[in-house]
């Protein structure tokens, strides 16, 4: 029973991250006109969140060496809640900056965590499917937060309305914590008997990953506002397209999991990175909203399962994970979807158009296809020579 609600707590805090993450591309608008601000600073502000998610995971490199996983479990998830509950009486962008950047540091230091636990408690493929179930979980409350977050804007609730959700999440994380065993099963499973090994595979994924993120990120930010800005749609078509990109992702995610029981992880990632370059190249040439919003579902399904399919091939690199492997992995991904906010803002600023932004991020996909293609055959020489 411990392990069931031990699963339950690794899963439901990615369904808490996305959302986190996936309204800020409807929700910008909303703070624009509240602040006062442009769209693509409001854009920026979010980037505070995402650089706090940065932070966080440069604190879990340490955090776990010196603090229980229940204390930080429990605290965070409180601390979270307080947060999310001052949103509601910020009244500056600045101290709306710093209240992001810090939930953004508390909520990845929960991740990481999460991570940490599925890493030491199961191991091979069933460490694999666990990781990739946490991105359908991620993916499954994209399609759940996009569409609150349509309802609550359209129905002229505070922009913050959405992370009220999330905050009566964090409080049942709070509660199941509390009856579960957060400890790993013992001390040899932890990483004070071993010491923790890099090599130049494993640092490179996580390269990889952050550019992957990069690119990730900024399509979820921009999807709805490019659906505006190339067929002048309105609130509930920009909507309907990031939604599809969700249920896209959630299906991708569910059919992940089961094929990674099957194939190699790394066959896996470069089927989801090419099925993703093909779906942004389709949505960028679209001829029309009907076709752009059809095209999401495939640009949604590359990215379903690719995040925690990163971190799965990372851990091929390795023959001892510990929470430092996760938390660099994490760090990077963390460090892409930091500064996605800030250069995709700056692209559409300085290229022109969402649609030439959107491009790059085609291009940026391609790139990471080919990288890890590259690191698959590194791998398979460095099975060889163990």
């Amino acid at each position: 029973m411990n392990r069931i609600r031990l699963v339950a707590i690794c899963i439901i805090a990615a369904f808490l991250m996305s959302g986190f993450v996936n309204p800020i591309g409807l929700i910008s608008e909303p703070v624009s006109s509240a602040f006062g601000i442009p769209i693509t600073s409001a854009v920026s502000a979010f980037g505070y969140f995402t650089f706090g998610v940065f932070a966080g995971y440069v604190v879990s490199f340490y955090i776990f060496d010196y603090l229980s996983f229940r204390l930080v479990v429990i605290t965070g998830y409180l601390f979270l809640t307080a947060g999310i509950a001052l949103l509601y009486a910020v009244e500056t962008t600045v101290s709306l900056s710093i209240l992001l950047f810090c939930l953004g540091v508390i909520a990845s230091v929960e991740g990481c965590g999460a991570g940490t636990l599925i890493s030491v408690n199961w191991q091979g493929r069933q460490r694999q499917v666990i990781l990739i179930a946490q991105d359908a979980m991620f993916n499954g409350g994209g399609i759940i937060f996009t569409a609150l977050t349509t309802w609550f804007i359209t129905s002229e609730f505070h922009w913050a309305s959405t992370y009220s959700v999330v905050a009566v999440i964090a409080i049942v994380l709070v509660g199941l914590a509390a009856i579960t065993n957060l400890e790993p099963p013992t001390e040899q499973d932890w990483d004070s008997k071993y010491v923790t090994k890099w090599n130049p595979g494993i640092v490179l994924v996580g390269v990889s990953m952050g550019m992957f993120m990069t690119a990730k990120i900024s399509i979820f930010i921009w999807a709805p506002q490019y659906a505006v800005e190339r067929f002048a749609a309105d609130v509930n078509s920009s909507g309907n397209l990031l939604t599809n990109i969700f249920i896209g992702a959630f299906t991708g995610s569910l059919i992940g999991t089961w094929l990674v029981s099957k194939i190699r992880i790394a066959y896996f990632l470069m089927m989801m990175l090419a099925l993703g370059t093909t779906g942004m190249w389709l949505m960028i040439s679209a001829s029309d909203l009907e076709a752009a919003i059809l095209t999401a579902y495939l640009v949604g399904a590359s990215v379903g399962a690719t995040y925690n399919g990163y971190t799965a091939f990372a851990l091929t690199f390795v023959d001892k994970p510990t929470h430092k492997h996760i938390a660099y992995i994490l760090t990077t991904g963390g460090i892409g979807s930091a500064i996605a906010p800030w250069i995709s803002s700056a692209g559409v600023e300085k290229l022109g158009t969402i649609t030439d932004t959107l491009f790059a991020c085609f291009l940026l996909q391609l790139f990471v296809l080919a990288n890890v293609v590259l690191l698959n055959l590194y791998q398979s020489q460095l099975s060889k020579s163990r």
